[in-house]
């Protein structure tokens, strides 16, 4: 038999609303590492105008730690002169720039960018697809530039920012989706 709370759950699961968005990012359990790269790293890199090797690699470790060893392949140069391009290029074209690092995929990308500018970009991952696919807000197959136009204009619709519907997104996946990973182009 279903109890009334788990009728009101998931109801209240059936779009993504302002209370969504409250909901599940109360949940998200912020951890030090996420404190430090966007209290601490992002500032200085906007400052600097680029990643060196230590910043780049505990934003990795944050968003991918299997992806570290990979990422730590690149040349100090490559990881300054690519960060420093990708960080000026139009925006539309940042997280394809930073691709030209080894072990970079648009995941990673995305996170870089969004460290230093989290009320523009947001991180793209499986779990944030599947709550917005869960909820009919992005199609099957959908490029960073979608993602993002989609994550923006519902951060608008429910009045909140970036980080926090990331957040909620993440959360409601971590919980009660399949959690597979899809494609991300």
């Amino acid at each position: 038999m279903v109890s009334v709370h788990q009728l009101d759950l998931a109801s209240a699961d059936a779009a993504i609303t302002k209370e969504f968005v409250q909901r599940w990012s109360g949940r998200y359990q912020v951890k030090q590492r996420e404190f430090d790269v966007f209290g601490r790293i992002g500032p200085v890199v906007v400052n600097r105008g680029y990643y060196n090797r230590r910043d780049l690699l505990e934003v990795v470790r944050w968003k991918s730690p299997r992806s570290t060893t990979y990422v730590d392949r690149n040349s100090d140069s490559d990881i300054e002169d690519v960060t420093r391009m990708a960080l000026a290029a139009p925006q539309r074209l940042r997280h394809r720039v930073l691709s030209l690092l080894n072990g970079v995929g648009v995941p990673i990308a995305s996170a870089l960018l969004t460290v230093c500018e989290p009320s523009v970009f947001t991180v793209i991952d499986y779990r944030a697809i599947e709550t917005l696919r869960a909820h009919g807000e992005l199609g099957r197959r959908s490029s960073y530039t979608r993602y993002l136009e989609v994550c923006s204009a519902l951060a608008d619709r429910v009045e909140t920012d970036l980080r926090t519907l990331d957040r909620a997104l993440w959360q409601w996946s971590k919980e009660k989706g399949k959690s597979f990973p899809p494609t991300v182009h």
